[in-house]
């Protein structure tokens, strides 16, 4: 069973790491887009359904992170070697999210990944 105090953690990582995944899935479709790849309209459409299902789901962590009255306070990432701080407010106090850039890599992968497959069971079905 997950905690609150885990679930807010998630959320606060989703805030933070969807838009890194969207910028890259999003990249690689405007490439891909200009390529001269036959299956380039395919490639195309399935990167639109993954970005679009990310969205979705970006807007709803700020739903649940506005019910949960987290603020996220908008300021470029700190870098602290291979951490990367990412501030917010919680009950009136300010604090961080803090994760390793290592960490974070790992995370973008297994997002794509995840993503990847839901798109793909999605058009198969």
């Amino acid at each position: 069973m997950i905690s609150d105090n885990q679930k807010e953690l998630r959320l606060i990582c989703d805030y933070f790491i969807l838009p890194i995944v969207i910028t890259i899935v999003n990249k690689n479709r405007l490439e891909l887009k200009d390529s001269p790849y036959t299956l380039r309209s395919l490639y195309t459409a399935i990167a639109s359904i993954i970005i679009n299902r990310m969205r979705a789901d970006l807007e709803s962590v700020r739903g649940q992170l506005k019910e949960l009255n987290i603020s996220v306070i908008h300021t470029k990432e700190q870098q602290d070697g291979d951490w990367g701080r990412f501030p917010y407010l919680y009950q009136g106090r300010r604090l961080e999210f803090v994760i390793q850039k290592e960490t974070a890599r790992q995370e973008i992968k297994a997002r794509l990944k995840r993503y990847m497959k839901e798109a793909l069971r999605f058009s198969c079905s």
